[in-house]
C-alpha cells in the first residue's frame, strides 16, 4: 500500500498536469480560431473575385451578342460593359452587407451568451 507521502506527490503531480493541460488548451484554441478567421476572409474574398469576373464576362458577352444580332458593333458590347461593371460594384456592396450583418449577429449572440 502507498505511503501517504507518496499519495499527496501524486495528488500535487496530477493538478500540476491538469493545470498545465488548461494552459495548452487556452494557448490552442485562439490559434485555431485565428485559421479559421482567416480561412473565412480568404472564401470571402475569392467569393467576391468570382461575382466581379462573372459579372463582367455576363456583360461582356450580352453586349458581343446583342452587337453581333443586331450590327452596332461595338456600342452595345461598351454599354453592357459598364453595365456590368455596375452589377460588379452592386455585388461588392451586397456581400459586404451580409458579412457585416452576420458579424453584429454574431456579437449580438455572444453578448446575450454572456
Amino acid at each position: 500500500m502507498p505511503e501517504p507521502e507518496d499519495r499527496s506527490s501524486l495528488t500535487d503531480l496530477d493538478k500540476r498536469l491538469r493545470a498545465a493541460r488548461e494552459r495548452q488548451n487556452q494557448v490552442n484554441k485562439p490559434e485555431s480560431s485565428n485559421r479559421a478567421d482567416a480561412a473565412s476572409g480568404m472564401a470571402v474574398g475569392f467569393r467576391i473575385s468570382v461575382e466581379i469576373v462573372a459579372a463582367l464576362i455576363m456583360g461582356f458577352g450580352i453586349g458581343y451578342y446583342l452587337d453581333h444580332l443586331l450590327g452596332t458593333k461595338p456600342w452595345l458590347m461598351i454599354v453592357f460593359f459598364f453595365l456590368g461593371i455596375g452589377a460588379a460594384f452592386a455585388n461588392v456592396v451586397r456581400v459586404a452587407k451580409q458579412l457585416e450583418n452576420k458579424k453584429r449577429f454574431r456579437e449580438d449572440r455572444e453578448d446575450r451568451a454572456e
